[in-house]
């Protein structure tokens, strides 16, 4: 795990959220700094990152004295991504195969982000973002391993997809719309953290429209990134166990479950040192990558 990258994190949220305010800025800051190191002397290497940043994220909550934060920039963000969605569903569509296209899509949306770097900051404004993805959709991901995922969808009669960010839930539609055949689960979070997308933002998306939408924690239970074995809903431990694909989407999710039991294919783009140089791949790469079955 990267103590100073969660440090760093979680100072940007402070000076993101907060212009003033009691306690001053300097002095929330100097409680999320202390914390986060005492937190890391307690901690397992051999834990995920996303536990060590999860529970430093629940004291950064307690200080702002504020559930959802973020709540806000998501709203923005879902718009951002509505604009995307609209804009681009019909050039997918007259793709050669849509569905490769829409794996593009749904990797450069990862683009939307508030936590692992200053590239992806509170800023929701549409342009910067459609700029970015425009460009990015139109090169090759870095790994690919699309000839996988098409032998698995031939056989599958369920999917399990698990989201990650708000906004970045539509251009997850543009893939998830294309999915046809296999029942769909869609996962989300059932608390704030970061902008990671709840029920409210896949409503709004209209995802329910393509698949059931289940949290992958418990609503009574601290705030995770990714996915805590420790503490999983019922619901969620059986369609993740029974799914015959398992789809997975960003940082947390993929620190959480690349060295899981079962097969899974991560979408995503590398924003940190630590998961590109997991995945072999250079910050700001996309990927389609599939993790086999410890037993294959």
């Amino acid at each position: 795990m990267c103590v100073p990258c969660v440090i760093k994190q979680c100072e940007r949220i402070v000076r993101a959220l907060l212009t003033t305010g009691t306690p001053p800025i300097t002095q929330l800051v100097s409680q999320i700094r202390n914390h986060a190191l005492n937190m890391a002397a307690q901690l397992s290497l051999d834990d995920p990152p996303s536990k060590y940043t999860s529970q430093v994220l629940e004291k950064v909550y307690e200080l702002l004295q504020a559930d959802d934060p973020y709540q806000k920039i998501k709203l923005e963000q879902n718009e951002t991504g509505k604009k995307i969605y609209h804009h681009f569903a019909k050039e997918i569509a007259r793709a050669a195969d849509p569905i490769h296209f829409a794996i593009r899509f749904a990797a450069s949306g990862n683009i939307i982000d508030v936590g692992p770097s200053e590239i992806y900051s509170a800023h929701s404004a549409a342009t910067p973002y459609f700029e970015e993805i425009n460009k990015m959709v139109n090169q090759p991901l870095k790994i690919d391993n699309y000839k996988i995922f098409q032998e698995k969808f031939r056989s599958a009669e369920n999917i399990l997809y698990i989201l990650d960010n708000a906004g970045e839930i539509y251009l997850d539609k543009l893939l998830i719309e294309r999915l046809k055949g296999p029942a769909i689960t869609l996962v989300v979070k059932a608390q704030p953290i970061l902008n990671d997308a709840l029920i409210v933002d896949a409503l709004e998306a209209g995802l329910n429209n393509f698949g059931k939408i289940i949290t992958v924690n418990p609503k009574n239970k601290p705030r995770y990134l990714g996915v805590d074995f420790s503490c999983l809903t019922d619901e969620f431990m059986q369609a993740f166990e029974s799914a015959d694909m398992v789809i997975a989407k960003g940082h947390a999710n993929f620190e959480s479950l690349v060295d899981c039991e079962r097969d899974c294919f991560f979408i995503l783009m590398a924003k940190c040192p630590v998961v590109a140089r997991k995945l072999g791949v250079e910050i700001k790469d996309r990927v389609l990558y599939y993790s086999a079955n410890k037993g294959d």
